[in-house]
Parts: structure tokens; sequence; C-alpha cells
């Protein structure tokens, strides 16, 4: 698999996975759910860093 490819599904597909998830269990009319906005973010940040490491794998940067 290219590179660049497995870059852009390390960074997206994680966040997708759990948004959908989250949105899948969550209860009706409740409002939002703080602890889930965190957790959703620091897993953007984390499969962004990540991703954006092996996309540049083997580039001087």
């Amino acid at each position: 698999m290219d590179k660049k490819i497995l870059g852009n599904f390390i960074i997206y597909f994680p966040i997708v996975a759990y948004v959908a998830f989250t949105i899948v269990m969550k209860k009706e009319n409740s409002g939002i759910d703080w602890t889930a906005v965190v957790i959703g973010g620091l897993i953007g940040m984390i499969s962004h860093s990540i991703g954006t490491r092996i996309k540049n794998k083997g580039e001087v940067e």
C-alpha cells in the first residue's frame, strides 16, 4: 500500500470510527457529551501526528 494512502487512512479512520460509535450509542435528547468531545480531540491529534509521520517518512523536513 502506498505510504500516502496509508497515512491518510490512519489520519481519518480512527476519528470517523469513534464519532460513528458515539452517535450510535448516544441516548436520545441527551446534551453534548464533553467527555466524548475531549476523547475525540485526543484521538484526532494522535492519529494526525502518526499519519503525518507515515506520509512523510523518508522525506527531508
